[in-house]
């Protein structure tokens, strides 16, 4: 049962430690920038931390390129940013279908993760993790993600003390 009428929408102020949006775009030649661009806004109205923002912005290129690559002309592209937990985490669902036949399987998972390299090297870099799975009914093909993990700036060390001469 759906209540009627719905309840009021989130109107607090932004925050740059919770936040989710979902984009669906078209698989072509522009959508990894219009995406990046799409991401440097929500970025900028949350208040991510700077360190956070220029990986941020790449990773989100390299994975709806990823995405595009395995989406036919035509087809949509989904990609999801959120902020949980100090973890920054982007999503994308392409609309290429496991195969079931083994070889053809091990083919596209290399593919796959040859696509992916940048990836991979941007999540690494940032204590952050990476992979692809079959995308959850009722979404088809398979969704592919990347964390990247904000490290707390620690407390400076205090410099040792000078030596006294005896």
């Amino acid at each position: 049962m759906t209540q009627c009428p719905p309840p009021p929408p989130d109107l607090g102020e932004p925050s740059a430690t919770r936040f989710v949006y979902g984009l669906t775009l078209p698989s072509a030649a522009a959508t990894p920038v219009v995406a990046q661009e799409a991401a440097e806004t929500i970025l900028d109205v949350h208040g991510v931390e700077d360190e956070l923002i220029e990986p941020t912005l790449a990773l989100v290129h390299e994975l709806t390129l990823h995405a595009c690559r395995f989406t036919g002309a035509g087809e949509m592209v989904h990609l999801v940013l959120r902020r949980t937990d100090g973890v920054l985490q982007a999503m994308a669902h392409d609309t290429h279908a496991p195969h079931f036949h083994p070889r053809l399987a091990g083919q596209c998972v290399e593919r796959r993760k040859v696509s992916l390299t940048a990836v991979r090297e941007l999540s690494e870099s940032h204590r952050g993790g990476w992979g692809f799975a079959a995308a959850q009914p009722p979404a088809a093909g398979v969704c592919t993600w990347a964390t990247l993990v904000h490290a707390p700036q620690s407390p400076a060390t205090p410099d040792a003390a000078p030596e006294r001469a005896a």
